[in-house]
């Protein structure tokens, strides 16, 4: 009976003795329990830091894409509007004088319509750039010079209803501070943003590598007392350690995954989106700018050698190899599908139909018919017929091909933004979930070795 009692320490004794030998063969020489104990608590650190580089650096990545979608691609838009809104003033306006007292009410509408526009959009502008200087000292020379370039324009139009020969001096200055102060002022608020775009669309691409390093060190410390347990204890798994690391695993995967599809996405919205309307943008701008020198050329009465040379040159950044730009060709190249490019090749068909046009007014021109010059550039009656098929008509025409361009390439980038944002939908409280639950299994699993010991 004696004999028998004494065998039940001996076993208890040396039950926890292989655990303690299993224990040390873990995590080194020391305190068994202490030892096991403090696997435990570096893998549940590891596993929490990981779950907190993860949530944070995919919420920094959501707000980076929230703020492209909702403030920085919308800004980069108004500023645009603010650009071809003043280079349309001042093409209307042109168009306008042209017409002398016969100005019609469409192009006085239309002009009113691109200064209301323009002055708005700075107006809003102003609030959305506080914190850029650049945009803001932009705005600034805008707001000073706006209401000057306006008064020139009602000073010219009032003078050449009364045939007054200053009028054209007055447009002249007119266009010529839009020209020199103006539209640069606005061109350099437009890169600037468009910068600005650029950059917060690379926050919300760049990698988060240091969640997916802490990730990795995760898998790195299950797996390493993993193994030492199975060499300890010659069990091949330990069931929570092993639910553990699948948790962490398909947060990793999950993190990796999204960033991917958000990262695409955002290259897709750069190349075949914002980078698009960049072009179709400067497209418009250049034939806007072209079609003011155009209409200047005519308003200078055989001084407009200068704004030839001006048409010559806009009219070649759209379209002429031996310029270097060729923006129609490389919107063309940009455009998301083939309804982006087929709005552009029409563009293209139409600009090249008002260079044939405009040469045959310069022709006129030149020849000193200038009153069949004119006709030809805004309509009218020429050897008692109507003239209809202007350089007017046929740059409204390309510019409204160009503008419908735009709209649909802004679409296609909206949905590769939103694209790139629901990637990462429900990611950072998912993933951190799926942490907690590994921090669950390290807890259950070294908790039933802990149990054996005892």
């Amino acid at each position: 009976m004696s004999a028998a009692v004494q065998t039940v320490p001996e076993e208890r004794t040396g039950r926890a003795r292989v655990a303690a030998s299993a224990v040390v063969k873990v995590v080194g020489t020391g305190t068994p329990p202490a030892r096991l104990r403090l696997a435990a608590l570096v893998m549940t650190l590891v596993t929490v830091l990981f779950g907190a580089l993860l949530a944070t650096s995919v919420y920094e990545r959501q707000t980076s894409a929230r703020e492209l979608a909702e403030r920085s691609a919308p800004l980069s838009a108004d500023v645009g509007e603010i650009y071809r809104s003043l280079a349309d003033a001042d093409a209307t306006a042109a168009a306008g004088f042209l017409r002398g007292s016969e100005e019609s009410h469409a192009d006085r509408v239309a002009y009113q319509s691109n200064i209301r526009t323009a002055s708005r959009l700075l107006s809003k502008a102003a609030g959305r750039t506080g914190d850029s200087f650049a945009a803001q000292r932009q705005i600034t020379i805008l707001n000073k010079e706006l209401p000057g370039y306006t008064a020139l324009v009602e000073a010219a139009r009032s003078a050449n209803r009364e045939n007054k020969p200053v009028a054209n001096s007055y447009m002249r200055y007119a266009s010529e501070q839009m020209r020199s102060t103006m539209l640069p002022a606005a061109e350099d608020m437009y890169h600037a943003e468009t910068r600005r775009m650029a950059a917060i669309r690379a926050d919300a691409s760049a990698p988060p590598w240091a969640a997916y390093g802490a990730g990795l060190l995760v898998l790195a410390v299950i797996g390493f007392y993993s193994y030492r347990l199975y060499l300890a204890t010659n069990r091949r798994l330990n069931l929570g350690l092993v639910a553990a690391a699948a948790a962490v695993l398909v947060s990793l995967v999950w993190m990796a995954g999204g960033h991917s599809v958000t990262r695409s996405s955002l290259a897709d919205s750069d190349t075949h989106g914002s980078a698009s309307v960049q072009l179709l943008t400067q497209s418009r701008i250049a034939g806007l700018k072209a079609r003011a020198s155009e209409n200047m050329a005519l308003v200078a009465r055989g001084e407009g050698a200068a704004y030839s040379r001006e048409f010559d040159y806009w009219a070649g950044a759209m379209d002429d190899k031996d310029k270097g730009q060729r923006l129609m060709q490389r919107s063309r190249g940009q455009a998301e599908d083939a309804a982006g490019q087929d709005l552009v090749t029409d563009a293209w068909a139409e600009l090249k139909d008002w260079k044939k046009l405009h040469d045959q007014v310069r022709r006129q021109d030149d020849l000193g018919h200038h009153e069949d010059a004119v006709t030809r550039t805004i309509g009218g009656e020429s050897g008692g017929e109507t003239v209809e098929d202007t350089t007017e008509a046929s740059f409204a025409a390309m510019d409204g091909k160009l503008a419908a361009a735009v709209d649909h390439e802004r679409k296609q980038f909206q949905e590769q933004v939103e694209n790139a944002r629901g990637a990462l939908t429900g990611l950072p409280v998912g993933g951190a979930a799926l942490c907690l639950l590994g921090v669950a299994g390290v807890i259950l699993g070294v908790g039933k070795r802990l149990a054996e010991y005892r």
